[in-house]
């Protein structure tokens, strides 16, 4: 039972890489098999490019997650390179305050948008699948990301390292 728990709390843990891999696995297997089956058996498979984007545009958005998750996120540091120990830190916490902000802001009209998706009953032209199960990847990607980088502006605050997950680099 605990074996269980642990694989459980490990899966929820790490929900952006499981989501990423099963949906880029999904975009290659799906771009493969239409390929195939258009140039092999002239046949071709309906919506596939159709659930090959919405797959892709999960896996870009949760993999964004993820980078907030392990600080892999991209950044220039060109500026904050030249600023003391000191200026670096509030700099870097104020970056992160803005990014929390802008998602929190993408992540209430993304709600807004799928809330209106569900009420219309709208639903995508080729697979036929509701939009408002896309737009509801989309918002738990952009609530990921708001939640990645508010847990670090926190961390910060209280003085621990803000990505726990990632190894220290030498100074």
């Amino acid at each position: 039972m605990r074996s269980a728990f642990r694989k459980l709390l490990y899966a929820i843990d790490h929900i952006e890489e499981i989501i990423c891999v099963v949906c880029m696995f999904g975009v290659t297997v799906l771009t493969f098999v239409a390929v195939l089956s258009r140039y092999v058996f002239s046949f071709s498979i309906s919506g596939a490019d159709e659930l090959a984007t919405y797959m892709f545009l999960w896996a870009a958005l949760f993999g964004a997650a993820a980078a907030f998750r392990y600080d892999k996120h991209g950044n220039v540091p060109i500026i904050a390179n030249l600023l003391s120990k000191k200026a670096r830190r509030v700099s870097d916490l104020t970056v992160l305050i803005v990014m929390t902000g802008f998602f929190l802001f993408l992540s209430w009209y993304t709600w807004l948008f799928l809330e209106q998706s569900y009420r219309i009953g709208q639903r995508s032209p080729a697979t036929d699948l509701p939009v408002w199960i896309v737009n509801a990847g989309i918002f738990a990607a952009l609530s990921l990301c708001s939640l990645r980088c508010l847990n670090a502006v926190i961390r910060d605050l209280q003085g621990k390292r803000r990505y726990p997950e990632t190894p220290e680099l030498p100074e």
